[in-house]
């Protein structure tokens, strides 16, 4: 007779989903909005490109600061802190009248972003149970998908009918709305409060998840950056690509995370950066929008649905409790960078020999991914299958 599972869906885990949900539609209501916004006050190209990326910036650098310090319960004041920190931010975004005043709040703004993330992985990484992590980590993060979905559709909407202080004020509600949502969650059972860590903290069993997820999403960052530009004579395109991207990663990551604790979380991973790496490079072949979804499809399925929920789930499989917080900031640093660099990388080969070229080198980054993983057996801090599911000895299980 099988012994019963330990439940996923407890209060706190619901209302950890709730929040990230909210702060994630918080996050995207903006996203449209503020480029027009920092055009208004007076920024060029590169000055909207800056305030887009300075938010990124400040993020990795609260997380790498303040991870080390988000042991026990002090992972969930810096959590509450930062969800009110992001509330803020968005109400100042209406009283700002100059690019340097932007600039300014947008550093702040990224600063409680990163903090607010970190924490909610941090916490769901301590809810989730050990047999059912990887099922846990990619129900959760079917949160932000569910955003991508709704949020620039309702920040465009709330701009043309009631303007940008509608957009912050919105965005503000949506913060603190995450707050309260938040508050009741207790300190995970099972865990304990533990002694902080000073300065920045990567943790070694964080390196190989992160340099997998590094390589295999730079592909990301050049098709985010670069896909609306080579489709833009067909109105549609981009947005077919991006909707069925998010439909695959909808429907795959719950059973990718439940496959992975129930087989491995390698028997999972490979399979889909293999799938990402052929929708990556198909998707530079010209072809008709069937063969785009198709694309949007795999690369959905594939990295997205799959590889992304169980590789953070492989990161705290590989490192000890104490080390949770700061794993998931590493990791979470890793898929920002990939975002930024994939772009700076791949730009000059898309500009230079062509989409399809661009897009075959991104797809050869992936592929090399599925090596560090597989080269990496032999890894003193334990298989890269780690948790229990997998039949590994991850340090954090």
């Amino acid at each position: 007779m099988s012994r019963r599972m330990p439940a996923i869906w407890t209060g706190p885990f619901t209302l950890t989903v709730l929040g990230t949900a909210a702060l994630f539609v918080g996050f995207y209501v903006l996203l449209p909005v503020l480029p027009p916004y920092a055009e208004r006050l007076g920024a060029g190209k590169g000055g909207v490109g800056l305030v887009i990326s300075i938010y990124s910036l400040a993020a990795v650098a609260a997380r790498l600061l303040a991870a080390g310090a988000m042991g026990g319960r002090a992972r969930k004041v810096l959590l509450v802190a930062g969800l009110a920190g992001f509330a803020a931010c968005a109400a100042a975004y209406s009283l700002v009248g100059n690019v340097p005043s932007l600039l300014g709040l947008r550093v702040l703004h990224g600063l409680a972003w990163g903090l607010a993330t970190t924490g909610f992985g941090a916490l769901v990484a301590d809810l989730a149970p050990a047999s059912r992590r990887g099922e846990a980590i990619g129900t959760w993060g079917l949160a932000p998908t569910v955003a991508m979905t709704v949020g620039p559709l309702g920040g465009a909407h709330l701009l043309a009918s009631g303007g940008f202080p509608t957009v912050f004020a919105a965005a503000a509600l949506l913060g603190l709305l995450a707050v309260a949502v938040v508050l009741p969650v207790e300190h995970a059972a099972g865990t304990h409060p533990v002694a902080t860590r000073g300065g920045v903290h990567l943790p070694r069993g964080a390196w190989l998840p992160g340099v997998v997820l590094f390589l295999s999403n730079l592909s990301y960052g050049s098709l985010v950056a670069f896909l609306p530009v080579e489709v833009a004579g067909t109105p549609g395109r981009a947005g077919l690509f991006f909707t069925v991207f998010a439909l695959a990663i909808l429907v795959s990551r719950p059973f990718s995370g439940r496959l992975s604790d129930r087989h491995g979380r390698t028997a999972v991973i490979v399979p889909g950066l293999a799938l990402g790496a052929v929708g990556t490079f198909l998707l530079g072949v010209p072809g008709s929008d069937a063969a785009l979804a198709a694309a949007a499809l795999l690369y959905g399925a594939g990295i997205g649905g799959a590889a992304f929920p169980v590789l953070m789930a492989l990161t705290v499989d590989r490192c000890a409790p104490d080390e949770r917080a700061a794993a998931v900031a590493t990791f979470q640093t890793a898929y920002d960078l990939a975002i930024a660099l994939g772009a700076a990388l791949l730009g000059p080969v898309y500009a230079r020999f062509g989409f399809l070229t661009m897009n075959a080198v991104a797809a050869c980054a992936v592929g090399l991914s599925v090596v560090v993983l597989l080269l990496a057996k032999g890894d003193p801090r334990g298989a890269p299958d780690g948790g229990e599911g997998g039949g590994g000895r991850g340090t954090g299980s």
